[in-house]
């Protein structure tokens, strides 16, 4: 059985190694709409959600708990945003820890098991540090068992994915043996590892 709490864990690791690289806060990224500086944005913020979401909040709920937090990442500078990320790191990593695997948890598209939530952002969490390492110019790798996982998650879950909007469309050529399991995951979301310099 896949370790997702693990796996989320060295996920957040990826930002203790990417962050320090980011020199250039408006660089374009594989997110063809978002800066690294908007890339980062929305992973702070999804972090967000994480800890009133694993404690039984309804979004609503929890929009309105986090209206002000929220209203500070508007326009954030790449290193606030960092410090924020730093703030969320501990708190949301014991969330994760502390909520049983068979709860259920109240999501944008309904409610859905508390792994799916995890295997989600610990998904999210990968795919947007590699997003903001190659708009540095450089490689991050994720480790054999990550890049998995995470290939397995965008094969099985995201098949069904309940908001198509997020990504694009797949891209064909990257789904053989021979492909590595972290350009096939990417490749799943639209993603071309071979159009960045740290493919």
């Amino acid at each position: 059985m896949t370790d997702w709490i693990a796996l989320q864990s060295r996920a957040a690791d990826l930002y203790d190694r990417v962050l320090p690289m980011v020199t250039d806060w408006d660089a374009a990224t594989p997110c063809s709409e978002w800066t690294a500086r908007e890339v980062l944005a929305h992973v702070v913020d999804e972090q967000m959600w994480v800890p009133g979401l694993l404690a039984g909040g309804t979004v609503d709920e929890v929009a309105g708990d986090l209206e002000e937090p929220l209203r500070r990442l508007t326009g954030a500078s790449g290193p606030d945003l960092v410090a924020f990320w730093h703030t969320l790191r501990a708190p949301v990593a014991a969330a994760w820890r502390g909520t049983p695997t068979d709860d259920e948890v109240h999501l944008s598209y309904g409610r859905a098991p508390m792994v799916h939530y995890l295997a989600q952002q610990t998904f999210d969490l990968a795919v947007h540090a590699w997003d903001l390492s190659v708009s540095q110019g450089v490689d991050l790798p994720w480790g054999d068992e990550l890049e998995r996982a995470v290939l397995d998650f965008v094969r099985t879950d995201l098949a069904d994915d309940p908001a198509p909007e997020l990504f694009s469309a797949p891209l064909p050529g990257f789904d053989s043996g021979g492909v590595p399991p972290r350009h096939a995951a990417l490749a799943r979301t639209g993603r071309d590892p071979s159009a960045w310099p740290a493919a």
